[in-house]
């Protein structure tokens, strides 16, 4: 009978995993506001989770996945400090500083803090007050989307890679504490074994999404790749399971710094670069959000005579028999330098990278043109010592079609994702 139970748990974690993603957090500590940013983007784009594994706070924000209420998470990460995580003694206090890179420290400060973490380590009974107030075991057992973590057993000294089955019941919020455990937190014992951080095993547990079955993997990676985590790629690719990789074009804070401007940059980051890895958005400073080749659209609805004036920033006119072919060879010499899809996108982000336009937006082809021309007119522009593209010359080319050619409107979509945006980034209307 137990056998036949199993067999049937199998095949309905089997049938989710060939049809769903399987999603795999990885542990950051303070880094984990990414993944919640992440997850929004992820429901926003209506991919449906099937299994979500994690370790350290990947298994935090894992159970909260499984549990499904995203409005709860965002608001506890919204509102997350380091006195809600622990409760460091002054020397473990300004050693966690040193570590984030504060020079504010003496040696003796320093060394008393490694004394106090050595006898007793740093309390973090906050921290499992605050599971306590966002997880419902219940509810995570109940959900319908699998759920798995990583921690290492200290008194046998072996990994475990534990599913929600395997996790008695009553204990879902220990052994998440055991994941966790990052090393100079007091030791988490859990029916009198030691536990510590899974990382030290298992930073991005892809294995796990592997062994129930899923060949679509999105992997949220904001911390280090231990070595069976590389191991755990490489299976993935020789068993052809397609694994979308999400990390941060900027690390906002450091491991232990729970700093909530930071916090919220990273909750937006995640976002962005969630959208940019499905291919939604284009840029490798801004984000825009755009399918097409837009200035192509607003050269061609030019008459002749002003495509000729928009040419003349570029070139002489009479260089190209046609304007069509001036544009051709433009995107075509723009595609040659920067070896990357949509050119005149990838134009724009350039010269708002240029411009130093602020990046963490979410920008219609038409907001990040009007964010060029007010900080050209501002600013104006500095031209980089060594680059092939004449960006002065560029900008200008961009905003005399910006200027005199109408916008097209934006795809269609996009406003959605910009209102989601908005509210995610706390934006006020």
């Amino acid at each position: 009978m137990k056998k036949s139970v199993l067999a049937i748990l199998f095949l309905m974690i089997l049938s989710l995993a060939l049809s769903n993603v399987g999603l795999v957090l990885s542990g950051g500590g303070a880094k984990g506001g990414y993944e919640i940013g992440a997850w929004k983007a992820l429901i926003d784009m209506d991919i449906t989770i099937g299994g979500v594994y994690g370790t350290s706070v990947g298994s935090l924000n894992a159970a909260a996945v499984a549990q499904g209420d995203f409005g709860k998470a965002l608001e506890v990460w919204r509102d997350i400090s380091e006195s809600k995580v622990m409760k460091p003694t002054q020397g473990q206090k300004t050693l966690i500083d040193a570590y984030g890179g504060s020079n504010e420290w003496s040696v003796g400060e320093l060394f008393q803090g490694a004394i106090d973490i050595i006898k007793k380590g740093i309390d973090v009974s906050p921290l499992r007050e605050l599971l306590e107030e966002l997880i419902s075991e219940k509810t995570v057992r109940n959900s319908g989307i699998d759920f798995g973590l990583v921690t290492f057993d200290l008194t046998d000294l072996r990994p475990e890679m534990l599913f929600i089955e395997d996790i008695p019941e009553g204990k879902l919020i220990d052994y998440i504490m055991a994941s966790a455990d990052f090393p100079g937190f007091q030791t988490v014992r859990v029916d009198g074994k030691a536990f510590i951080d899974g990382g030290i095993y298992s930073n991005q547990p892809v294995e796990m999404a592997l062994q129930r079955g899923f060949r679509n993997i999105v992997l949220v990676d904001i911390g280090r790749v231990a070595l069976r985590d590389r191991i755990a790629r490489f299976q993935a690719f020789v068993q052809g399971a397609e694994v979308t990789h999400i990390v941060p074009r900027i690390m906002y804070g450091s491991t232990l710094d729970f700093d909530p401007e930071k916090i919220q940059l990273q909750i937006e980051e995640g976002y962005l670069d969630t959208l940019a890895a499905f291919g939604l958005v284009t840029g490798e400073y801004t984000y825009i959000f755009e399918d097409r080749d837009v200035l192509e659209v607003m050269f061609d609805s030019l008459p002749v005579q002003k495509q000729l004036e928009a040419i003349e920033f570029i070139g002489d006119p009479a260089r190209w028999p046609s304007p069509e072919s001036f544009y051709e060879d433009f995107a075509g010499s723009l595609e040659k330098i920067y070896k990357l899809p949509m050119p005149t996108l990838v134009l724009l982000d350039n010269l708002a990278r240029q411009l130093k336009i602020g990046n963490l937006m979410l920008y219609s082809t038409g907001e990040i043109l009007k964010e060029i021309k007010t900080a050209y007119e501002r600013d104006g522009i500095e031209l980089p010592e060594e680059s092939l593209i004449p960006y002065d010359r560029a900008v200008d080319f961009v905003l005399y079609l910006y200027e005199n050619a109408p916008l097209p409107e934006s795809p269609e979509n996009f406003s959605f994702f910009k209102s989601s945006f908005d509210t995610l980034s706390d934006v006020k209307e």
